[in-house]
């Protein structure tokens, strides 16, 4: 596609500056953040309220089954190589480091979706479902991790689309299945927490009135 092709090098090679090339891999990279998503971890699950428990399930069913499963599985099906590779004149940009692309080495890798779109996607989608607007930033950090990979030449912007798509469906998916099964079952197998938490999922302040004006005139 001659858009994707045409955006990939103006983000790669021409929108570029020594800050935004010392900061990308920064943005990128997990490692950076796993000491500090870790902490968050343990407190939540210590700490938290259940809701925040769900969150942290969900959260973690969605990186087993959406990016082993669903993005993997693409990438194999689809396996289009990673544009450093197949591309002459790309930036690789990898913590500071600028080297230029040699596509003498062949085809490597597999870029189609992205994984780290989906993944990001996937945590704003439930994020937001989970905690309600207030979460809504979220998604301005997973288009900015987005961003990253086609920055450091590793993907073409289609793959950073199709994982968004590919994630936030997979996170609507599971945190519509999830909301089902908890209001199918959850009253049978867990009564007093049901009681408590009749819903999983956030529910806005005028969706509650609407709901109680429902049961209250039931009721009546």
């Amino acid at each position: 596609m001659g858009w994707d092709l045409w955006l990939f090098y103006e983000v790669n090679t021409h929108w570029t500056c020594p800050l935004l090339d010392r900061w990308m891999p920064v943005v990128s990279h997990y490692h950076h953040f796993q000491g500090v998503v870790l902490v968050g971890v343990v407190l939540l699950t210590l700490f938290g309220r259940f809701r925040d428990r769900c969150f942290l399930g969900l959260v973690g069913i969605s990186l087993v089954v959406g990016d082993m499963g669903v993005t993997d599985g693409l990438k194999h099906l689809v396996h289009r190589p990673r544009p450093f590779s197949v591309l002459s004149g790309v930036r690789e940009v990898d913590e500071g480091k600028i080297s230029w692309s040699d596509p003498n080495g062949g085809p490597r890798g597999h870029s189609f979706p992205s994984g780290h779109a989906a993944n990001n996607a996937a945590l704003a989608y439930l994020a937001n479902a989970v905690y309600g607007p207030r979460m809504a930033w979220v998604w301005l950090w997973a288009g900015l991790v987005g961003y990253s990979r086609v920055y450091l030449g590793v993907h073409y912007p289609s793959d950073v689309l199709a994982g968004w798509f590919v994630g936030a469906f997979y996170a609507w998916a599971l945190s519509a299945g999830t909301e089902y099964a908890w209001q199918r079952w959850g009253r049978q197998l867990f009564p007093r927490l049901s009681a408590a938490h009749p819903r999983l999922l956030f529910v806005s302040a005028q969706a509650k009135e609407d709901r109680n004006g429902e049961q209250g005139n039931q009721v009546g």
